[in-house]
């Protein structure tokens, strides 16, 4: 009877041993797969924001054009009304950079007096971020001139 008993709490300790180690793989595993997972989503975000970088000064909503020809400037009167949507979490800016203007977020009250134009703003309870941006043209019909502008995207992720 003892050596039966004995064999039995033995098989018993087998089985714990071999469940443990089954269990903490598993847990591993889980982790590894968990890593990865958040890797790709944030390849994938950050390829959708360089998209929109080299998309979003060719949208219709935004680019000058003359007589339906584009002229690869982005139009100031069309950025004071435009609201994009469903972006993320970004936010997006356009600024002019150059002539120098005083630093003032652009409305229909100060414009043309003013140097930024934001048309997204999301930020979210995201706490880290990366800056891209490009040099833009900026059109303004009322004076009829070309300044330097800075498309700027904040990505939080």
């Amino acid at each position: 009877m003892k050596k039966s008993q004995v064999q039995i709490q033995e098989s018993i300790l087998v089985i714990l041993i071999i469940t443990i180690i089954i269990g903490l793989a598993l847990f591993v595993f889980y982790r590894f797969n968990l890593a990865s997972l958040e890797k790709t989503k944030l390849e994938y975000e950050q390829n959708q924001v360089f998209t929109l970088l080299a998309t979003l000064p060719n949208s219709p909503e935004l680019s000058y054009t003359e007589f339906s020809n584009p002229q690869n400037s982005l139009d100031t009167l069309k950025l004071l009304n435009a609201k994009l949507t469903n972006q993320g979490f970004k936010e997006i800016i356009i600024k002019q950079i150059y002539p120098e203007t005083s630093n003032v977020i652009c409305s229909k009250e100060n414009y043309p007096d003013c140097n930024s134009y934001v048309i997204y703003n999301n930020k979210g309870n995201k706490k880290n971020s990366q800056i891209l941006s490009i040099p833009v043209s900026l059109y303004f019909p009322r004076t009829q001139e070309f300044k330097s502008g800075l498309l700027e995207i904040k990505w939080y992720y």
